[in-house]
């Protein structure tokens, strides 16, 4: 009620004030200066009242902010206060810069806004008062209403000055335009006129730009934003600007040329768009043209000065902003270059103007025989501007520099944080310090809340327990189970043998070949067969670093967000004792080295050294101003990477693929599946889970090893193999050899009769850890080598090597 009654009396106050001043209804002398000295007395105090109102407002009410912008330090909210303030003064300054200024005989008038409040003036001035002066209440109003949000809901304190900013800006933009167009119908009138209107938009495009400098300071752009935008941010600015430069051509090169004869002689007259602009009356004629060039070069200075504000506010829509002014100049320019050609093609329909603009100039009687040749020179800066456009799109300069708007897909968890973190932003005291309640991480809560029911399936778990296991059994298991299960899956025991012997040998298992061939049911029926959990990630073709694994850190809201991967490695570490496999499909869509090198370093490092730090700071769960830590951090912000946990990436390789470095190869356990497997004919009864701890799988992998009688260095193939690519520069670094020495002795261990097998292993980890690099050489001599492997009894070696460049 206090609000509608304060502002019914503003409104009422206005009226009268507007009646008084253009009817005159006021006395004359000093009774008109005391009736209006009155009225405006009542509008302050009315403007006092709606003040008073507006903070009463913020007192009894929550007003949560958007969080579109982070925060600043105060002394930048002073600045931004002090900008806000200034906007408002440069738009009050069209009340005291004269709209416009003609002579009429000898006599001078000059006409300003506040002459509006008199009744002795012309119509159009009275409207233009009443009109910018409504425009100015509003405003005034608004950044009033915007003060009550200064102190405790400083989002949207900025987000409105803001608005005030770029609307101080567009109406004085206007109001230069009138003064202009004012001037223009003097002129057709013939009566001589100037205007200095332009002075109020000058002291905006200052006020706009050192707003945008300071804006840039609360715009969030989150460390994604900043990966994602392109290196060179300035590009399509500087385009941008030359195109300007083209639009301001505009004035100096020769928009009209008329070639005549006149007394005998050649003549030429050149109208250049600063020549027309200045003397519009006198060429009435091509008015037109006059509009078309004041319009480009206004419409082009705003709009650069739009973009670099946009530019140096930090607008998330600046590319947008610049791409449609790159082509709005383009389309201007060639609006004019048109017609330019019009004037040319079509001289003898504007022979009449073509003659009076000629008699204007001191060319009287001309017939148009006499004239020759109508030309423009504005084509040409067309063809420049469209040279420009073709460079900014091969440069990709266009458009928003990345698929718009930086939307990943997210799981279910991932929703339920970002939810939970934008509450939890909205309840951060003035202070930014953290509420008695808060939760950095709502997804490792959740999953913490989860560790006694991951205990119960565990010990549900024991009851179908594995009892002495051994590999050659292990093996055989797997096999009849993939058989007899529902999906009828046909693995060799030599598959299943290699999957082991990989796993044994190393942390990173590749499984590469044709689509449909089994590569990623291998590591899913391996581990519902043994009841460990195999975790699918589905590699994305954007992912270009580990944050796309480990997830984001918000700022603002002091929140993280793991991502799936992350989330998994941290539910293998509640589950210690369930074997684990983390399933990269399709892991070279993107470059696996952008998102996975940390990993890659970390098998370098011994088993209990192996962690990967996800943020720098340490996360807590505040309850009752109590902190507790996440069950599977240490220190708050690092997760070690849990012994239960085999990395498998599957791998198609074609053309959406990217080739797999040696860095990747040399650290990885490789398995092809190069032909289709044959179909089950013959299966009966789906066969029982059995529960295989992590700790007795681990035991079976390194018994083989410290069992096996294998030396890798020491064999004769090996060393045979080994000079045989010395020419290639393909060589065996010590972890190549210790990896072909655990491999091969965990194969052998597979089976019975170990050494029946023992070839065969050396043939399989020496074609996917070494051979197989010479798909990558260029290899001459394709038929000594495929000799010299089958010397040595490498049959699939040989045939490899047959098979190489015949496509």
């Amino acid at each position: 009620g206090l609000y509608i009654t304060a502002f019914s009396s503003l409104c009422f106050k206005l009226a009268t004030l507007i009646l008084n001043s253009t009817l005159d209804l006021a006395s004359t002398g000093g009774m008109a200066f005391i009736k209006i000295f009155l009225l405006i007395l009542g509008l302050i105090l009315d403007i006092g009242s709606l003040v008073a109102i507006f903070y009463a407002q913020k007192k009894l009410i929550l007003f949560e902010g958007n969080n579109d912008y982070k925060e600043a330090s105060p002394a930048d909210y002073k600045i931004l206060l002090i900008t806000a303030i200034i906007s408002l003064v440069g738009f009050i300054s069209v009340f005291l810069v004269p709209l416009y200024t003609y002579i009429d005989g000898t006599t001078e008038y000059t006409f300003m806004l506040l002459e509006g409040l008199s009744g002795n003036v012309e119509i159009g001035v009275q409207i233009a008062f009443i009109s910018v002066f409504l425009a100015f209440i509003a405003m005034l109003l608004y950044f009033i209403h915007s003060l009550a949000f200064f102190r405790n809901y400083k989002n949207e304190f900025v987000k409105r000055t803001h608005s005030l900013v770029y609307s101080s800006f567009a109406l004085t933009l206007v109001y230069f335009l009138i003064g202009y167009f004012l001037c223009i119908f003097k002129a057709i009138e013939g009566v001589e006129a100037s205007t200095i209107s332009f002075i109020p938009f000058i002291i905006m495009i200052a006020v706009l730009i050192f707003y945008s400098i300071i804006k840039g300071k609360f715009n969030f752009i989150s460390e994604i934003e900043l990966k994602k935008q392109r290196k060179n941010k300035l590009e399509p600015l500087i385009y941008l600007s030359i195109l300007t430069l083209l639009c301001i051509a505009t004035l100096f090169i020769n928009v009209i040329e008329i070639h005549f004869r006149y007394l005998g002689k050649a003549e030429e007259e050149s109208y250049t768009g600063l020549f027309l602009l200045k003397n519009n009356a006198e060429n009435g004629a091509y008015q037109m043209v006059t509009f078309v060039v004041f319009s480009i070069i206004t419409t082009s200075a705003v709009l650069l000065i739009v973009s670099v504000a946009a530019f140096l506010s930090r607008n998330k829509a600046y590319y947008k902003i610049t791409t449609a002014a790159i082509l709005a100049d383009v389309i201007m320019l060639f609006f004019l270059g048109m017609l330019g050609i019009y004037y040319s093609i079509a001289q003898k329909i504007n022979e009449e103007n073509i003659l009076t603009i000629l008699a204007n100039n001191g060319y009287p009687g001309l017939n148009f025989d006499y004239v020759s040749e109508v030309k423009s020179q504005a084509i040409f800066l067309f063809l420049i501007s469209l040279g420009i456009l073709i460079i900014a799109i091969a440069r990709k300069q266009l458009g928003h520099p990345i698929n718009d708007p930086l939307e990943v897909s997210i799981s279910n968890t991932e929703e339920i944080t970002k939810k939970s973190s934008s509450s939890a932003a909205s309840v951060f005291n003035s202070n930014n310090s953290l509420p008695s309640d808060f939760d950095a991480c709502p997804v490792f809560t959740e999953l913490d809340e989860k560790k006694e029911l991951y205990d119960e399936e565990y010990n549900n778990k024991l009851n179908s327990l594995y009892d002495n296991p051994t590999l050659p059994a292990l093996v055989n298991f797997i096999v009849e189970y993939a058989k007899e299960s529902r999906l009828h899956l046909s693995y060799s025991h030599e598959d299943i043998a290699t999957f082991v012997a990989g796993l044994g040998a190393s942390r990173l298992s590749i499984l590469q070949g044709m689509s449909g061939t089994g590569k990623t049911s291998l590591p899913k029926i391996f581990c519902e067969a043994i009841l460990g959990n195999c975790e699918v990630i589905e590699v994305e073709s954007s992912w270009r670093d580990k944050n796309e694994l480990l997830g984001y850190y918000n700022e603002f809201s002091k929140t993280y967000s793991p991502k799936k991967f992350t989330q998994r490695l941290y539910k293998a570490k509640l589950n210690p004792e369930v074997v684990t496999f983390i399933v990269l499909d399709e892991m070279n869509l993107s470059r696996i080295e952008y998102y996975f090198s940390d990993f890659l370093s970390l098998m370098e490092h011994e088993e209990h050294n192996r962690e990967i730090k996800l943020l720098n700071i340490k996360l807590n769960r505040i309850e009752n101003n109590q902190k507790y830590d996440y069950l599977a951090l240490s220190e708050g912000h690092t997760i070690k990477i849990p012994t239960n946990v085999w990395f498998i990436g599957t791998a198609n390789r074609d053309e959406s693929t990217f080739e797999i470095s040696d860095k990747v190869y040399d650290r990885a356990q490789t398995m092809n599946f190069n032909k289709r497997a044959p179909k089950i004919r013959s299966y009966t009864a789906p066969i029982p889970q059995k529960f295989l701890k992590y700790s007795d799988l681990s035991k079976l992998l390194k018994d083989a090893i410290n069992n096996g009688s294998f030396e890798a260095e020491d064999n004769s193939i090996i060393k045979a193999v080994e000079k045989i690519l010395q020419p290639f520069n393909i060589s065996f670094g010590n972890r190549v050899l210790k990896q072909i020495e655990e491999f091969v002795k965990i194969y052998c261990a597979c089976f019975k009769d170990s050494n029946a097998v023992l070839n065969e292993a050396i043939e399989k980890i020496i074609l996917s850890k070494v051979v197989a690099k010479l798909e990558f050489k260029n290899v001459e001599n394709k038929e000594k080598l495929v000799s010299e492997f089958k010397k040595l009894g490498l049959q699939a070696c040989s045939e490899f090597v047959s098979k190489l460049n015949e496509d």
